[in-house]
């Protein structure tokens, strides 16, 4: 990318991040890992992913895997809730759409469920139960 765009620092961050997710989707995930090598080579990061949610006329931000809100441990508990309840019902977790190798600490649920937009639903249920 330096290649590409020498001028710049963050040289279309965002396409490179798209390919990489294209790449890893269709398996070639050696290729998705050299372009993600080469974005944290270059120094630039991508931008944080941020879901907002009104509570009682406050405004709540989640970002991914969030933990910082004073009540998270209930907002995780209300979403492994809503997981088991889903889960009753049939629904499946699918990996195909995690784009990267799992830390050996990571599970597919616990990947897939930490999105910033399911921890804000979440507090939603906990804060108007």
């Amino acid at each position: 990318m330096k290649k590409l765009f020498p001028e710049r620092k963050d040289p279309l961050v965002s396409a490179a991040v798209l390919l990489a997710n294209v790449y890893a989707s269709s398996g070639e995930i050696d290729k998705a890992s050299d372009i993600r090598l080469e974005i944290y080579k270059s120094g630039t990061k991508k931008k944080v992913g941020l879901t907002w949610i009104t509570v009682d006329g406050q405004v709540y931000t989640f970002r991914a895997h969030d933990r910082s809100h004073p009540r998270s441990n209930e907002i995780y508990a209300e979403g492994e809730k809503i997981s088991n309840e889903i889960i009753k019902y049939g629904h499946q977790y699918d990996s195909s759409w995690i784009t990267r190798v799992l830390d050996e600490d990571e599970t597919v649920e616990s990947v897939l469920c930490g999105h910033s937009e399911r921890l804000a639903i979440a507090w939603g249920f906990v804060a108007n139960p």
